[in-house]
């Protein structure tokens, strides 16, 4: 692990491939990595037995920073519901698991391919894209802004909001740039979310939440961790998918063909360019991990990345296979009770900006060697800064 620095952000060809160190940490199992400060977890069954023992695996430390004490002022500004446990965790999502039922997410699927089909529209012309600024991070803070129902002249600030909390989150974990971050937010959210409250009918997500029993803090907060989770972990999903197709003409017009087989290369995508790489939890007590003793008190990096190139979840686990007879069976959106609540947005975003971007434009691919492509380091995110991609349009 030697490509990672003294605070355990991954040196840039990690960034770019991580997954043969994800490789040999596997074949070490269990163990300690002193440049993440924790063990690290990295095969799938240890991992899913980690993400289902809420009671011996905490996630009050889940985004790896240092943990809030209940009752400090901090602890009314940060997220919702990733750093909670069971009993108050449990109790939380029910509230919130009201706003993403099939019923609330399916009607806003024309709106999404009409975004979709606007920003792809808008480039028509150009022969080359940086699709990460031009496209993936300009449509899932378009779309999370309209089904929450937040005014469209605050997305700009939005999403600045979300690539700040992700800085201090990952590049540059630091607790009281997070809160100052959360405490911005807070502020840019307040009058929708007071405006909301005065209206009886739940048309809009942000009007669920209103109307579902939470206080004005705890309502920000949810919110808060949707709009960062909704908005950069799709964006950089997209990103990835683009990407994939970008080096794989012939799965692209595969795909162009058949627009059907899109929903298991999403699959795919998801498990092979995991947006979240990896979540912290700390042992409650002394336990075992995967024949590690692992002591009260020290934390795990659960990583989603490594977990999901296992051999063990899926056959070739390196390769796209579209046929694959458990194709949602990967760790991308967690396991247990912190499975992301939020997927079936991101799966219908996801999979219809890549299937607008593949009827729209005839063929693409990457304008720089992909080993210059500029990921942000860490072990928590794959998070692509940038994508410039050649577009041909006849």
């Amino acid at each position: 692990m030697s490509s990672h620095d003294s605070t355990g952000h991954a040196g840039p060809e990690v960034s770019y491939c991580p997954y043969p160190q994800y490789a040999q940490l596997r074949e070490q199992g269990v163990a300690f990595v002193e440049e993440a400060n924790a063990f690290m977890v990295t095969r799938a069954d240890d991992i899913d037995a980690v993400l289902r023992d809420v009671e011996t695996f905490s996630s009050l430390d889940a985004l790896g920073l240092p943990p809030i004490e209940p009752g400090n002022e901090p602890a009314r500004t940060g997220f919702y519901l990733i750093t909670s446990d069971p009993p108050e965790h449990t109790g939380r999502r029910r509230l919130a698991a009201r706003a993403f039922t099939s019923r609330r997410i399916a009607p806003f699927e024309p709106q999404i391919r009409a975004m979709s089909t606007e920003l792809i529209e808008g480039l028509r012309g150009r022969d080359e894209v940086d699709f990460v600024a031009d496209f993936a991070v300009k449509l899932p803070i378009a779309v999370i802004a309209t089904v929450l129902g937040v005014p469209e002249a605050d997305t700009a600030e939005m999403r600045r909001l979300s690539e700040k909390v992700l800085a201090f989150l990952t590049y540059s974990p630091d607790l009281q740039g997070f809160i100052q971050a959360c405490e911005e937010f807070g502020a840019l959210l307040a009058p929708a979310l007071e405006a909301a409250a005065g209206v009886e009918e739940e048309t809009t997500i942000l009007h669920t939440i209103a109307a579902s029993g939470l206080d004005a803090e705890d309502a920000t907060r949810f919110v808060l961790e949707l709009l960062f989770a909704g908005n950069v972990t799709t964006a950089d999903a997209i990103s990835s998918g683009a990407r994939l197709l970008a080096e794989d003409p012939p799965l692209a017009d595969q795909l162009r063909q058949d627009p059907s087989r899109l929903a298991p290369f999403l699959e795919e995508l998801l498990r092979l360019e995991s947006p979240v790489q990896g979540l912290y939890r700390t042992a409650t007590r002394d336990t075992e991990l995967g024949g590690t003793p692992i002591p009260a008190g020290a934390r795990l990096l659960v990583s989603f990345g490594a977990g999901n190139r296992d051999a063990k979840l899926a056959e070739r686990p390196d390769e796209i296979d579209l046929d694959r007879v458990s194709p949602h069976a990967h760790l991308a959106f967690g396991r247990g009770e912190h499975t992301c609540l939020g997927h079936a947005l991101a799966r219908l975003e996801a999979r219809t900006a890549l299937e607008v971007l593949l009827r729209t434009v005839p063929r693409f691919e990457l304008a720089i060697p992909p080993e210059r492509l500029d990921y942000q380091p860490g072990l928590n995110v794959r998070h692509l800064q940038s994508l410039p991609l050649r577009l041909h349009w006849s």
